[in-house]
């Protein structure tokens, strides 16, 4: 079977949509600038536990959600 330059032979999946979500979250790195990070979803990931790298600088940070509010 002939190789097709232009990827558009029946077979090929088209791109679709990105696994991993970006969200607007500045980074923690005091000296990356950027506010547009990827979250990370990991298996058997907690729900209480959410991991974040930047797009710009590649760092990697958690941050803790939900939990008990006190209203009052």
């Amino acid at each position: 079977m002939p190789v097709d330059p232009t990827g558009t032979a029946p077979g090929l999946k088209p791109e679709g949509p990105e696994d991993s979500p970006k969200v607007n979250i500045k980074c923690k790195n005091t000296s990356c600038t950027s506010i547009l990070a990827i979250e990370i979803k990991i298996g058997a990931q907690s729900g209480s536990r959410r991991l974040y790298q930047c797009s710009k600088c590649k760092t990697t940070w958690g941050v803790s959600v939900g939990g008990s509010v006190e209203l009052g």
